[in-house]
């Protein structure tokens, strides 16, 4: 990360303003970051491991508009607050959501810690589904409220799992805060693009967040989901209506398209 790459990035997430080691400038990257920067794992369905370089990843979502997945999504993230001055870990997570928040999971899902004035958050701008779109306390265990739904994160022993409100409070993933190498991120990431039994390699997800919804596309379904808990499911029937959500609800652009069309027939 340099200055020209970090002005590109503001640029790209429509932020406007200074930008210094403050929580305001905290929430404001975390809350633009995915609006305009969608989850999308159309490399891994397509058949293509996702480069963790931090180059590639940098091209790939800022210069040629793409979306990422969690490596992609936290370590760029991450490459930008530590430029900005913060102080920022990489943790791996289980994820465990629409499941029991003990069942058996890998390590798989990069997450952030970021420690700023003695007070440490949980940082996540790559969850997908229910993206977190503000930094949330990380030692309270108290429901929290976020632009867009309540979470918590509550601790037994060494071990932390995020929790987000929906009618009743559903575990997202659980996490330790233990140190993590490269290798650990090459692994888990050639794991989620390569595997036959990998949801990233079977089917297509795109999500992103603004001030008014979630926006989600999966098994050929577009649900928009409001702050206010109203849900539209939209049915997605050809790829005439999946090209037009890319490019108009999710913002992607030509190139995505035409990466989604070399998926091989199954």
């Amino acid at each position: 990360m340099d200055a020209l790459k970090l002005q590109q990035y503001l640029q790209r997430i429509h932020y406007s303003g200074d930008a210094e080691t403050t929580m305001e400038t905290l929430k404001k990257i975390h809350q633009l970051h995915p609006k305009h920067i969608p989850f999308e794992n159309i490399d891994p369905y397509t058949g293509t491991v996702p480069s963790l370089s931090p180059d590639d990843i940098f091209n790939k979502l800022i210069t040629t508009l793409r979306g990422g997945y969690c490596y992609e999504q936290n370590l760029l993230l991450s490459e930008v607050l530590r430029y900005l001055g913060f102080s920022v870990k990489l943790q791996l997570g289980r994820v465990v959501w629409k499941r029991d928040e003990n069942s058996v999971a890998a390590p798989t899902h990069l997450l952030l810690t970021v420690d700023l004035e003695g007070t440490r958050y949980l940082v996540d701008c790559g969850f997908g589904t229910v993206t977190l779109t503000t930094p949330i306390l990380l030692n309270e265990e108290k429901a929290q409220q976020t632009p867009n739904g309540i979470f918590k994160i509550s601790q037994n022993e060494s071990t932390y799992i995020l929790w987000t409100w929906k009618q009743k409070w559903l575990p997202v993933y659980r996490f330790r805060l233990e140190h993590v190498e490269p290798v650990d991120l090459e692994i888990a990431n050639w794991y989620l693009s390569t595997h036959p039994e990998s949801n990233f390699k079977k089917n297509l997800v795109l999500s992103k967040v603004d001030e008014n919804a979630r926006y989600t596309y999966t098994d050929n379904i577009l649900n928009i989901r409001s702050n206010e808990g109203i849900k539209e499911s939209v049915p997605i029937e050809n790829d005439l209506q999946l090209f037009e959500i890319l490019e108009n609800t999710f913002g992607l652009k030509d190139n995505a398209i035409e990466r989604l069309k070399m998926k091989p027939n199954d």
